[in-house]
C-alpha cells in the first residue's frame, strides 16, 4: 500500500461508524475533564483532584483501545473494533511498558549528548550575567552556548524521530501477533521497517506530523471558542486524530506483516510434499515482494505514467 492510500484510507476511517465515532467522543471529552472543570470551577482544589482522577482513567482506556484499531488497520478492516474494557487497559499497560523499553536508548543517547556537549558548564558561565540583568554577554562564550544548543537540538529530533518509529511499529507488531515479546524484538521491529521500506517509513511519519500540526492548530482554534470549546476540541478533532494516528500505523505494518506471514507458510510447507502448494505460496510472495517495490517508487516518483 503506497502513502498516498494509506491517508486516503486513514481520513476516512473514523467516520465509518457514526455512533462509535460519537462514543469515543464522549470518552475524548471525559479524558479531558480536567481542562473543562478549569475553565468553570476556577481553583477548587476537590474539583481539580476529582477531575484529574477522572480524566487519567478515560486517557488510560483511550490509549489501549488505540491498540485495537492498530490492529483493525493491519487486518485492513474499515470498521471501528468494538469496546472492551478488560482488553483495552490490559493494551495501554503494554503499550506503556514498550514506550518506556524504546525509550530507554534515546534517553540515554540524549543525556550523553548534554554532558559531552558541554552546555552545562557553558551555562554556568553564563549565569552570572544573567543574573545581574548583564546583558554584555562575551560573543564567544554565546556562540559556543548556541552551537552546543543546536547539537543537542539535533541529536534529539533524530534520536526521537527513530523511537516514535520504532514504538509505533513495536506496539503494531504486538497487536498483529498478540504477543507482549513480539512487540518487544528490537531486531525483528527493525527487520519488518525493512520490509515496509525506510524511505517509505520515514515519509510516512513526516507526513504525519505534519497533518498532525495542522489538526492541532485546528483544535487550538476551536478551543478559543468560549465554555464550549475544549469540549468540541476533545469531541471532534481529538477523535479524529486518535482514530487516523492508529488507523494510519496498523495500514503501515499491514506491508510487513503480509510479508511475514507468507515467509512463515513457505517455511511451514514440506519440501518433498505438495509442490503446487508450495509454488502458489511462492508466487504470493513474489507478488506481495513486486507490490512492495512498485509503493516504494510510487512514494519516491509519484504515480508512474501509463
Amino acid at each position: 500500500m503506497d502513502l498516498g492510500e494509506n491517508i486516503k484510507k486513514s481520513f476516512a476511517y473514523p467516520l465509518c461508524d457514526y455512533n462509535k465515532f460519537a462514543m469515543i467522543g464522549v470518552l475524548s471529552v471525559f479524558s479531558v475533564l480536567y481542562s473543562v472543570c478549569s475553565s468553570f470551577a476556577g481553583n477548587n482544589p476537590g474539583v481539580i483532584v476529582i477531575s484529574v482522577l477522572i480524566s487519567s482513567i478515560f486517557f488510560v482506556y483511550l490509549m489501549g483501545f488505540s491498540v485495537s484499531v492498530i490492529e483493525c488497520g493491519i487486518n485492513l478492516e474499515e470498521k471501528i473494533p468494538d469496546f472492551k474494557v478488560g482488553r483495552d487497559i490490559s493494551n495501554f499497560f503494554k503499550y506503556l511498558a514498550l514506550s518506556i523499553v524504546y525509550g530507554i536508548v534515546p534517553g540515554i543517547i540524549i543525556f550523553i549528548t548534554i554532558l559531552g556537549s558541554g552546555i552545562l558548564k557553558i551555562f554556568t558561565d553564563i549565569s552570572p550575567y544573567i543574573q545581574y540583568g548583564n546583558t554584555d554577554i562575551p560573543p564567544d562564550l554565546l556562540s559556543s552556548f548556541m552551537f552546543a544548543f543546536l547539537i543537542i537540538l539535533l541529536v534529539t529530533v533524530v534520536v526521537t524521530v527513530i523511537q516514535s518509529i520504532f514504538t509505533n511499529l513495536g506496539v503494531a507488531r504486538m497487536a498483529a501477533n498478540n504477543s507482549f515479546s513480539d512487540g518487544l524484538d528490537f531486531f525483528e521491529v527493525f527487520n519488518d521497517i525493512g520490509k515496509i521500506g525506510w524511505f517509505k517509513t520515514v515519509g510516512w511519519f513526516i507526513v504525519l506530523c505534519v497533518l498532525n500540526m495542522v489538526f492541532f492548530m485546528i483544535s487550538m482554534g476551536i478551543m478559543m471558542i468560549p465554555y464550549v470549546g475544549v469540549i468540541l476540541a476533545a469531541f471532534f478533532m481529538m477523535t479524529f486524530m486518535k482514530l487516523f494516528n492508529s488507523y494510519s500505523v496498523g495500514l503501515l505494518y499491514s506491508d510487513a506483516y503480509k510479508i511475514s506471514k507468507t515467509q512463515e507458510d513457505i517455511k511451514e510447507i514440506p519440501k518433498a510434499e505438495n509442490i503446487s502448494e508450495e509454488s502458489d505460496v511462492l508466487d504470493e510472495y513474489e507478488e506481495i515482494s513486486k507490490d512492495k517495490k512498485e509503493d516504494t517508487i510510487d512514494s519516491m516518483y509519484g504515480e508512474k505514467d501509463e
